[in-house]
This record gives C-alpha cells, structure tokens and sequence, in this order.
C-alpha cells in the first residue's frame, strides 16, 4: 500500500512540475514566409470544372505550352465516365485566351486571382453557375508527375 501511495504521490509531483515548466515558456513569434512567386507567362498546367448540358460533372486538366500548343484531358461523368485526350492551339489578345481544339470545341478565359483562368460566356462575361461560382481552371504550380516521369 506504501508503494502505491509513494508511486501516486511522485505521479503527482512530476506532473506539477511539467505544469509550472510550461507557465514559463514565452511564446516566441512565427518567421515570415517567404512569399510564392507565380510563374509568369500563361503557359502551364489547369485543372477545374467546367459546366456541361448532359452530364453531372466535367473535369478538365489543360496544358499550356510555350508553343500556343493546348493538351486537354478531359473527363465527363454521365451514368458511365468518358475520358478524351483533346489536342489544339490557344492564342491570347488582350485580357482573352483563346482556346481551339480539334473536335471543334473552342472556348474563351479571362485571367483571374493566383493565375486561374475564368471561362467565359459568348457575351464575353464571366460564366457562373446556378450558386453563382465562376467556372475556373486552377493553375497548378507544380506539375504531379505522371507513371512515365516517375521511372
């Protein structure tokens, strides 16, 4: 009984003292982060939703060369899943990226916030969807590798 009441007793203590060594900590502040710098230029890798007619989602991944080369992996969920490889060329006037693919597809982006790209409508406005979100494609700034790289 001894050992058990000695054993409590120093339990005790020696969570007293990690208590009172913890209240004379002093918070020390956070360094500073070094800012993320944005890769300049247009060309790079995009990722998002884009809104489609019959189908419940559209996700498309799109590659940007330094060419004006596009490559558009695109994947649309109906009651099956459909994916499409698509190949074109893109040109930017102004604040408008154009995109022309070779299945006749052609869509317009305008620059948005962190490099995404905000796909547009024919009246040249920002298209969003019925809870009032643009349809964007996140720019991804480092590129996953794929199967093929990794080896």
């Amino acid at each position: 009984m001894k050992k058990l009441f000695f054993t409590g007793l120093l339990a005790g203590l020696f969570s007293l003292s990690m208590l009172a060594g913890c209240e004379n900590e002093k918070p020390a502040p956070l360094p500073d982060l070094p800012k993320v710098e944005l890769p300049k230029g247009l060309a790079g890798l995009y990722s998002g939703r884009l809104p489609c007619d019959n189908c419940k989602v559209r996700m498309v991944r799109m590659e940007l060369a330094e060419d004006s080369t596009v490559s558009v992996i695109e994947t649309v969920l109906t009651d099956t899943t459909k994916t499409d490889t698509l190949q074109g060329k893109y040109t930017q006037n102004a604040n408008v990226i154009s995109v022309e693919l070779g299945n006749g597809a052609k869509w317009n982006f305008a620059p948005g916030n962190s490099g995404a790209l905000s796909l547009l409508t024919g009246a040249g406005t920002v298209y969003k969807d019925e809870n009032g979100l643009p349809a964007d494609l996140i720019r991804i700034i480092n590129k996953p590798k794929t199967e093929g790289e990794k080896k």
